[in-house]
């Protein structure tokens, strides 16, 4: 059975003109800064806490190209395909302690390793403005995180969603540079987080 399904995508991506899946994975690297707004689950405050921090990602995606038109007498070097990466996400974030809140305490400082399934889809195009490929995508992806309480023996673990839209600029022998803004909904059980910021970092193609 999982033979025939197998077999059956295959088939689907053929007729859509895709080109073959590569064996190996693009690797993509990049350090943040973010921000973190706390809503506390607590009786005895209702404000937000707002933090700053700073985060590593690294992701491993296999793409899919698609020639827009499906147009396969285009696929040696297509001015426009679609793309789907379907791959792995894995991050890490630091957060320091939030600003004073209305009880007069701070949400302490926290840090979280998180790991799970991405897909991304978007557009590469060929000499759009500048005279290199770009590309332009939106991933999403679900994290099971576990926490750590800054200078505490306390861990927590909790699941998060994350969106993310980027713009690569490629150079030159696979390596390209990226620029992304996630943003990232985290469900913790002392409180929900939603986390957002800036990334810059480089890929690299197999």
């Amino acid at each position: 059975m999982k033979d025939t399904k197998f077999v059956i995508l295959l088939l689907f991506l053929s007729a859509l003109g895709a080109e073959k899946v590569a064996a190996l994975p693009t690797l993509n690297v990049a350090p943040g800064f973010m921000n973190a707004w706390t809503n506390l689950n607590s009786s005895t405050t209702d404000t937000t806490g707002h933090h700053m921090g700073w985060s590593l990602s690294a992701d491993a995606s296999w793409p899919i190209r698609l020639p827009l038109g499906g147009d396969v007498s285009a696929m040696a070097s297509p001015a426009t395909s679609v793309l789907i990466l379907p791959g792995l996400r894995g991050q890490f974030i630091d957060m320091g302690a939030s600003n004073w809140l209305s009880d007069g305490s701070r949400y302490r400082a926290w840090s979280a390793f998180g790991l799970g399934p991405e897909v991304g889809i978007g557009f590469n195009i060929n000499n759009f403005i500048i005279q290199r490929g770009q590309t332009f995508l939106v991933s999403a992806a679900l994290l099971g995180n576990v926490a750590h309480y800054t200078q505490t023996s306390l861990y927590s673990a909790y699941i998060s969603w994350l969106v993310e839209p980027s713009w690569e600029l490629e150079l030159n022998k696979g390596w390209a540079l990226s620029a992304s803004f996630p943003v990232e909904f985290a469900y913790r059980a002392d409180g929900q987080s939603i986390i957002s910021g800036i990334d810059i970092g480089v890929r690299y193609a197999f």
